[in-house]
């Protein structure tokens, strides 16, 4: 429980780190923030910056996971949902690990090396898991006394991540589309971080109280 908060303030960091990286870094690198991809910046000028906010921000979701799972054991979808989450934190380690292709045409878009298929296939199915957690755990915060008045926003942008997973595929808007996606996702562990740390911070978290306070 002592270190709780400690992955908490972790995590806001992290994600504060990501985000200045996504939205920022286009701005030296030759690749756009409105067409190209998140991922592609590890290609360009400074790309090692990207790459380790990729590694940052998933340790930190990482840890992010485990403090959600503590903080709401005995609450249906405890486990569940803090995985899917973790999920998404290792994910961010991988595609650090095994870095996008060039994609520099639409036939680029179909042709990858295998680092480029581990890449695409990890964020893929870390996108989908990330966005699952968000909406198993908004479900959970709702039976929580102590998390209960996260539930609306929790809900508003677990539902805004899905809308914009549907939209950040290929084309002349990805960047700025998957920069949104990514943008909600890191809002709403953003949110969730600043709870896990008021809640450890007060050591008032005791999760039989939790549950036994939930409808």
């Amino acid at each position: 429980m002592k270190r709780l908060p400690q992955f908490a303030v972790f995590a806001i960091v992290s994600q504060v780190v990501f985000l200045g990286s996504a939205w920022l870094l286009p701005l030296a690198s030759e690749y756009s923030l409105v067409g190209d991809n998140i991922s592609e910046l590890v290609l360009g000028r400074y790309g090692w910056v990207q790459t380790v906010a990729f590694v940052i921000s998933g340790v930190g979701i990482i840890g992010l996971a485990y403090a959600i799972y503590r903080l709401t054991s005995g609450a249906r979808g405890s486990i569940v949902g803090p995985l899917m989450i973790g999920i998404y934190g290792f994910g961010a380690v991988v595609v650090a690990i095994f870095p996008t292709d060039r994609i520099d045409s639409k036939a680029d878009v179909y042709s990858h090396s295998v680092f480029g298929w581990i890449h695409i296939l990890t964020a893929a199915v870390c996108f989908l898991c990330v966005v699952i957690g968000m909406f198993v755990l908004t479900w959970t915060f709702s039976r929580l006394a102590r998390w209960r008045s996260l539930v609306v926003w929790s809900a508003l942008l677990a539902g805004t991540a899905l809308a914009l997973l549907f939209f950040q595929m290929e084309g002349p808007w990805v960047g700025i589309m998957q920069r949104l996606l990514v943008t909600a996702i890191s809002g709403w562990l953003l949110l969730v971080a600043t709870r896990i740390r008021t809640i450890a911070s007060t050591r008032k978290a005791v999760p039989g109280a939790d549950v036994s306070a939930s409808t």
